[in-house]
């Protein structure tokens, strides 16, 4: 049975509910969720939610999965719409290498996202 968290990524057990969260990304990198040894990380749902009054704001999230720079991008140059949510429900995994990452871009660079990350914390050691 899955046991909640209450605090990003630190209950224990052997299959966790967590969620991971990023409170304002701007245009830049920005992590959500970073792989780690002998877990898998089951995404359950990502929320996207646009801060920004920008017409022309996108995000692109991608897993960078080998820890060299190689970057598979889930959704690339999506729309959101200002002051708008999207939501992702795509089930998928990640694990020791692996890092989940959003970047947004809007002409004159302001835009910015709230996003929160549920997952299953599956530790196999």
């Amino acid at each position: 049975m899955a046991n909640p968290s209450t605090v990003n990524a630190t209950a224990s057990g052997k299959e966790v509910l967590r969620r991971s969260y990023l409170d304002g990304a701007a245009e830049t990198e920005a992590t959500i969720l970073t792989g780690v040894a002998d877990h898998i990380m089951t995404i359950v749902s990502i929320i996207i939610c646009d801060r920004s009054n920008e017409s022309d704001a996108l995000f692109s999230m991608y897993v960078d999965f080998d820890l060299g720079g190689t970057n598979l991008y889930l959704l690339e140059n999506q729309s959101c719409g200002s002051r708008d949510t999207f939501t992702w429900n795509d089930r998928f995994a990640l694990t020791a290498t692996d890092k989940l990452h959003i970047i947004g871009a809007s002409s004159d660079g302001t835009a910015q996202y709230d996003v929160w990350c549920t997952y299953v914390d599956q530790d196999w050691s």
